[in-house]
């Protein structure tokens, strides 16, 4: 199990509402806030943001939190998703996202809903493609899942010559039995073959599990993973659902670093108390840790946070 290290800090030390730069827009479908903030990426010098239930990727301008927005596919014009509008289950529930040489890959969540099997590519200056590519998805659950319960997965990062992608586990399935928190690893050319090919059938990935204890005996769960500091750290969150459809209400967040030496500490916020913000994306640019909120509220904006990481974090 990855401990708790007290010698470390996480705190947020600056925190922006991301909202469209050109408002909301009824055409695209568009609200005028990014809603639940579900990954984030560097690519090249641009920070993206994916959204767990609205089709549009972002590119966010960090100093201002105003966000120029890329629309996805939609059928019948539709790109909101959720219980008001009873679609919650067609959504694309990007959760995981990575840049793969010029290219951006988000990765719907996975599990038992076929909207969510999916892959999102995007090139800039091109318009993003969505992939359907179940047997992707079911490679990962048949190494890493118990009898009844559905995937997650959270976080996306290359690693080496490998792609790996974190499931967050805790879900409870129909057995009792429960999901873990598993990093899926394959060389990246297992991914490129996938995107290019939609009949190609994964090998079973290599499986490390991971292990990080809970917050006032609320279980953590890995929600992203991110280059940083020279080493890879992982954004997580001690949530009360058992299920990967429900949300629960947040007891803290965390930040983690892997390596020989991988230990946690609590995220505090701005006024040095815990923070609840289940922080749901995080990435890195020019030396700088960002990570996004999902509030689960879709009528708020999502925010864009800074964290500063104090202590001995990559001794």
């Amino acid at each position: 199990m990855i401990q708790e290290d007290r010698a470390l800090g996480a705190q947020i030390v600056a925190r922006r509402p991301l909202r469209y730069r050109g408002g909301a827009d009824a055409a695209l479908d568009r609200p005028a806030h990014v809603r639940a903030a579900s990954a984030l990426v560097a690519l090249g010098a641009r920070l993206i943001v994916a959204q767990d239930d609205a089709s549009f990727l972002g590119v966010i301008e960090p100093a201002t939190g105003l966000v120029d927005d890329i629309p996805l596919p939609a059928a019948e014009g539709v790109r909101q998703f959720g219980a008001a509008r009873g679609n919650k289950a067609a959504k694309l529930d990007l959760e995981a996202a990575l840049a793969l040489d010029d290219r951006l890959i988000a990765f719907g969540s996975g599990g038992p809903l076929a909207a969510r099997q999916v892959m999102v590519a995007w090139t800039p200056g091109a318009a993003p493609v969505v992939l359907t590519r179940p047997r992707w998805f079911a490679a990962i659950a048949a190494a890493v899942l118990p009898a009844g319960a559905a995937l997650n997965l959270e976080g996306a990062a290359l690693v080496g010559g490998e792609v790996w992608l974190v499931n967050r586990g805790g879900d409870v399935g129909d057995e009792g039995a429960r999901s873990p928190d598993a990093i899926a690893r394959w060389p990246v050319a297992e991914l490129e073959r996938c995107l290019a090919d939609d009949a190609y059938a994964p090998p079973v990935p290599a499986i490390t599990m991971l292990a990080l204890g809970d917050i006032e005996g609320c279980d953590l769960h890995v929600t992203d993973l991110a280059h940083h500091g020279g080493a890879l750290v992982l954004a997580a969150a001690a949530e009360a659902t058992t299920s990967f459809y429900d949300d629960g209400a947040v007891r803290g967040a965390a930040i983690a670093v892997l390596g020989p030496r991988p230990r946690w500490a609590r995220v505090t916020d701005e006024r040095g108390a815990p923070s609840v913000d289940k922080i749901e994306g995080l990435a890195s640019i020019d030396g700088r840790l960002f990570g996004v909120v999902d509030a689960d509220e879709p009528d708020h904006p999502a925010d864009l946070l800074e964290l500063a990481l104090t202590g001995p974090w990559f001794a």
